[in-house]
């Protein structure tokens, strides 16, 4: 298995140099961090077009991450980190609360 991470430094405007990264190298999954996107700019079809499922938590300014996997969409597990409830800043996705 191919894991690349990634710190894209805007999701929106680099995208045609990580598509031609992503049919060069074909890595099973991607870690994309720095988006500077909401989750509604995300390039969500450009990639499912490379072949790849994506999964975004995006946010303005220097934050937002995303999982890419090739040929299927990831698992959402949660969105926020546990513990603090005040901390609004984009950093993974994780599971839905069970509780």
């Amino acid at each position: 298995m191919k894991l690349v991470t990634w710190n894209v430094n805007d999701a929106v405007s680099r995208m045609p140099l990580r598509r031609a990264r992503l049919e060069v190298t074909q890595p099973d999954v991607v870690a994309l961090q720095e988006l500077k996107c909401t989750n509604d700019n995300f390039p969500r079809a450009a990639l499912e077009a490379a072949g790849y499922g994506s999964l975004c938590v995006g946010q303005r300014s220097c934050n937002g991450v995303a999982l890419l996997a090739r040929g299927t969409a990831p698992i959402e597990i949660q969105r926020r980190l546990p513990g603090d409830a005040s901390d609004i800043q984009a950093r993974y996705p994780k599971p839905p609360s069970t509780a």
